[in-house]
């Protein structure tokens, strides 16, 4: 029998994701590490783990190159996701995050693997997009940005598919795809979350605050912005709030925006305010920030 599917997450940019532990970090020295962790990642299967973690009925569709393929999925299967994959040339790339425990610090290194999509891809991709927006009630989150030889087309089309079927959209993407997202007064995101310097970027705007109030009432949208540690601004059609941020003990940052955005899509999905819905986002950020593994709000084993 078929997966009901609450929310799906669906993004074309997978990362493998390795997380490394030292003492402390030295520059310019030899470091030897205490522990490391290999994660299954990327943005949209951050949201889906989180999801699953949040007691709701996910799935996750990516790209994934077939050199890699087979780790990929694996490490999806540990976590017990729900992942559906067209291979694509080359490797997943491999994402590495330093964690300095001693001055509580992360840095991260993305390596670029060569990993490529080909317009026949592209539609099996759109194919398999479709047929899994069958066995959806509520919601879509896209995230992330697109691998090389995705074209230009392959996210409004995501946008329009979702939209035609009465679905529930959270867009997490910036610039060009964003602007593309809008179509017509139905066929749009609903709601979409970004963070300040992908806003500014997106919509060439030099204010956070009154480039919020603008493109929310213009876009007649929902737009909610994170700030890292800091406060969390959103606009409901040009009607601003703030929710602020809760002061946690940090160790790994990565995938905290991505546990927002399925914080936000759940809280959505059950009916929660808007300003309920992010309250909802940046708990289950607060929680990822204090594990060691990226899109992760249970506690570390």
């Amino acid at each position: 029998m078929k997966q009901n599917i609450d929310i799906l997450a669906a993004g074309l940019s997978p990362a493998l994701q390795k997380t490394v532990l030292f003492d402390s970090f030295r520059e310019g020295e030899v470091n030897r590490a205490l522990r490391y962790y290999t994660d299954a990642s990327g943005k949209c299967v951050n949201v889906a783990r989180v999801l699953l973690q949040g007691g709701v009925d996910t799935a996750c569709l990516t790209p994934l190159g077939r050199d890699n393929r087979d780790e990929f999925t694996a490490l999806g299967k540990r976590d017990g996701l729900p992942l559906y994959s067209v291979p694509t040339e080359g490797r997943v790339r491999t994402c590495t995050t330093i964690v300095d425990l001693n001055r509580k610090i992360c840095s991260e290194l993305v390596v670029n693997e060569p990993e490529e999509a080909t317009a026949t891809q592209e539609t099996e991709y759109l194919g398999l997009f479709e047929s899994l927006l069958e066995r959806v009630s509520r919601a879509v989150v896209i995230s992330g940005s697109r691998l090389p030889g995705f074209s230009e087309n392959i996210i409004p089309e995501m946008v329009r598919k979702t939209k035609e079927r009465g679905l529930l959209l959270f867009a997490d993407y910036r610039t060009r795809d964003l602007k593309a997202s809008y179509m017509s007064e139905t066929i749009r995101p609903d709601y979409v979350k970004i963070n300040e310097e992908e806003f500014l970027q997106t919509f060439d705007e030099a204010d956070l605050t009154e480039g919020l109030i603008r493109q929310s009432r213009g876009y007649q949208s929902r737009f909610i912005i994170s700030r890292g540690s800091e406060s969390t601004l959103a606009a409901d059609y040009g009607e601003l709030f703030e929710v602020p941020s809760r002061m946690v003990e940090p160790l790994n940052a990565i995938g905290c925006g991505d546990a927002m955005t399925a914080g936000l899509a759940q809280g959505i999905c059950e009916g929660l305010t808007l300003k309920d819905a992010v309250i909802r986002g940046r708990d289950y950020a607060a929680a990822n920030v204090q594990s060691i593994h990226p899109g992760w709000i249970l506690p570390d084993s």
